[in-house]
């Protein structure tokens, strides 16, 4: 299991969604608070964590791409682009925590 240094667990909802592409559960994010977003197509705000991708495999960014490509009928291209611009958020309800190997976060 690769350990990162800030994550968020899948949950059983999570893991339905997104376990192909991380089977241990664990999802690197660039804080490990959760902040509000308006995401496309809801229409009320969401709890998420913006995903690491920089720490994510070539595998599984190109997994991810291409789950959401087929998703959204959209090209690949597409979606880096706006991943790389906005990130990639993860919704909290498809989380059950997050946990940080930042000791300096708690002082």
């Amino acid at each position: 299991m690769k350990r990162y240094r800030t994550w968020a667990y899948l949950n059983a909802e999570g893991k339905q969604a997104w376990g192909d592409i991380f089977p241990n559960g664990a999802v690197p994010v660039q804080s490990m608070l959760p902040q509000t977003a308006t995401l496309e197509g809801i229409e009320a705000a969401e709890r998420v964590f913006i995903v690491a991708w920089k720490d994510l495999t070539p595998q599984q960014q190109d997994a991810i791409l291409e789950k959401l490509s087929k998703q959204h009928k959209a090209s690949k291209d597409a979606i880096l682009k706006d991943i790389t611009k906005k990130g990639l958020p993860l919704r909290e309800k498809y989380t059950d925590g997050s946990g940080t190997t930042r000791l300096g976060f708690f002082v």
